[in-house]
């Protein structure tokens, strides 16, 4: 097959088994690869009462067909598991060059299964593939275990590794990915899975080369749409995703002090502009992206002073800037490279401790059970409440690593009020409240609170007058189909969006068979797209969800925005409801949202 090995590794950590799958065409164009791969391998193999934690649970890392340099920006690949955050299906992107090398060695992707005595990792390396001892790396922070990776099998060895957050169960551990431009499977706590099966991580170095069907003719019509993905890309090339800041916060939906407001009079101070001017050493680039998104910045003062590290997102700038009206970039920058050492999804650490400082001000909890001192503004020890969280020390890094639906549970009387998640999983930073297509979007998303499902489409040019809810529906599922293919692929969301389009279209058809020698046309890309969140949505459905799940937060269904340019904005339950049955009704489901025998069948999921 050109595009594919059509190999899947399967490692049982129990009985240190490790075989092959080998997969045809048939397979490979019904799931595609990565995110289709993981959701058929997740379905098939977990049983639904499978507790994440448990042997039970399997580590699905997938490549797809444009996995490897061929295709800009798709040097990537995807995980998924059953979450220990949400106890649902969560799968996650990630860059930096782990991915194409895991490609490298022969294979499109692992199968994780089991639980070791021991711990260990995977080496895959140079044909070689075999678990070995990790007992050395376990406690290991994730620079710490690279390097030791580095030191025993060379510098061209990639690796994948958990930190002391997924050893110690924090349920939304990441696991972090090497390379030029360090990268995390970040959200929904796969981490914590592969730490629960004593697996450290995987390293990988391989020469295999795919074989692609039709080279020359690939590579020119990519080169045709080169200098329109780097205009649409200038941004991101200067600044990053902290360009996001100032243009979000301008708009009146950048979440600020746990989402009790949706601006931020600080902003300026963790904005993109500002990193460039002051802080920005150079540009970094995931393998093969031209864009080259990610930056090293200085830090000027605290734990990494003196040292260039990689740039928070903005996400990050958003969950531990915003969210906890922290404008200390310097904090910022600091608790960052401490989260991708420990090990820790910045999102999900962000709006957890924003939900803490919450309930702490509002006296649901008391101040004296936490060891150190957790309020709005005042977060100078940023980086040192990151580590007591990936450590799970003390009363604060109990209650850090539940994750804040678990806190909310334990603290009880009215602290629900405050959370900011959807299905356990806490919200990226595009507002719930003001963002009208990401209303519909987290409730219906899969993973939970995630923006990678439902894609916000309005920057920069986001309508000043409401433009209410009636195409919403529509866009969230032409979005979702969108971002399930592209997870499949697997390739970059920036490059994605700018060179492909943000729905689906004749051009990713086009690619895919030139690459593969395929015929396929676009309606069987949108059907795969269709089939395979219709199969994640299955593997939910056995787990408990249905339409009382498919909910958002207290706060943006009862709370208008009180402040700045979208004030008087939110999403009411009523809206909600017309929503989804407008989405179920698209997705042929039933108005509880569960996929019916004949949309099964339609799908070849029967």
């Amino acid at each position: 097959m050109k595009g594919y090995f059509g190999k899947i590794l399967r490692v049982d950590l129990t009985s240190k088994k490790i075989k092959t799958d080998h997969f045809d065409e048939t397979f490979a164009r019904k799931y595609i690869g990565g995110n289709g791969f993981a959701a058929k391998y997740i379905y098939d193999l977990v049983d639904p009462k499978a507790d994440p934690l448990s042997d039970e649970n399997v580590v699905v890392i997938a490549t797809g067909p444009m996995t490897g340099g061929h295709v800009w920006g798709a040097g990537r690949g995807h995980m998924a598991s059953i979450s220990p955050l949400t106890g649902l299906f969560c799968d996650s992107n990630f860059g930096g060059n782990f991915a194409t090398m895991l490609k490298r060695t022969g294979y499109d992707g692992v199968v994780i299964q089991g639980t070791a005595d021991v711990p260990l990792y995977l080496s895959m390396i140079d044909g070689n593939v075999e678990l070995k001892d990790a007992s050395g790396l376990w406690g290991l922070d994730t620079h710490e275990a690279h390097q030791a990776i580095i030191e025993e099998h060379g510098k061209k060895t990639e690796t994948a590794m958990i930190g002391p957050a997924g050893e110690n169960g924090i349920r939304y551990g990441c696991v972090v990915c090497s390379g030029t431009r360090v990268s995390a499977s970040g959200r929904g706590g796969i981490g914590a899975v592969l730490g629960s099966k004593n697996l450290k991580g995987i390293a990988v170095r391989g020469d295999c080369k795919v074989e692609i069907a039709q080279q020359n003719e690939l590579k020119d019509y990519l080169s045709e749409r080169l200098p329109g993905l780097r205009e649409k890309a200038a941004g991101l090339t200067a600044m990053g995703t902290p360009i996001l800041v100032k243009l979000i916060n301008d708009k009146g939906k950048l979440c600020t002090r746990n989402n009790m407001y949706e601006t931020f009079n600080e902003a300026g101070k963790i904005s993109g502009q500002l990193i460039e001017e002051k802080y920005k050493k150079k540009n970094i680039a995931c393998f093969g992206c031209p864009i080259a998104c990610g930056k090293l910045v200085y830090v000027p003062d605290g734990r990494f002073s003196g040292q260039h590290v990689k740039m928070a997102e903005y996400e990050t700038l958003y969950s531990i800037g915003s969210m906890l009206e922290n404008s200390d970039i310097s904090s910022i920058f600091n608790a960052n490279t401490m989260c991708d050492y420990m090990g820790l999804d910045t999102i999900s650490f962000g709006v957890t401790l924003s939900f803490l400082a919450e309930c702490i001000e509002k006296k649901l909890i008391s101040p004296d059970e936490i060891e150190l001192p957790i309020e709005f503004k005042k977060f100078s020890n940023l980086d040192e409440i990151v580590r007591v969280t990936g450590m799970k020390e003390g009363r604060l890094g109990e209650l850090m690593a539940m994750g804040s639906r678990a806190m909310s549970e334990e603290i009880g009387q009215d602290s629900f009020k405050y959370l900011y998640h959807v299905k356990g999983m806490e919200i990226a930073g595009h507002s719930a409240r003001g963002l009208r297509q990401m209303g519909i979007g987290y409730a219906t998303a899969t993973r939970g609170g995630s923006h990678q499902d439902t894609r916000p489409n309005y920057y920069p040019d986001d309508p000043e007058v409401d433009p209410g809810f009636d195409n919403m529906p529509e866009y969230a599922y032409n979005s979702q189909n969108n971002t399930v293919i592209r997870d499949s692929l697997v390739i970059c969301a920036f490059v994605y969006e700018r060179a492909f389009g943000t729905q689906l279209n004749q051009v990713t058809p086009d690619v895919l068979n030139y690459i593969t020698g395929w015929d396929v046309s676009l309606e069987e890309i949108v059907t795969a797209a269709e089939r395979i969140y219709t199969l994640e949505r299955l593997i939910n459905v056995n787990r408990g969800v249905d339409r009382e799940a498919d909910t958002l937060p207290y706060r943006v269904m009862n709370e208008p925005i009180p402040d700045g340019p979208s004030k008087g904005w939110y999403c009411s339950p009523d809206e909600l409801s017309g929503m989804l049955d407008a989405y179920y009704k698209m997705r042929e489901w039933d108005s509880n949202g569960i996929p019916g025998k004949d949309t099964l069948e339609k799908l070849g999921l029967d």
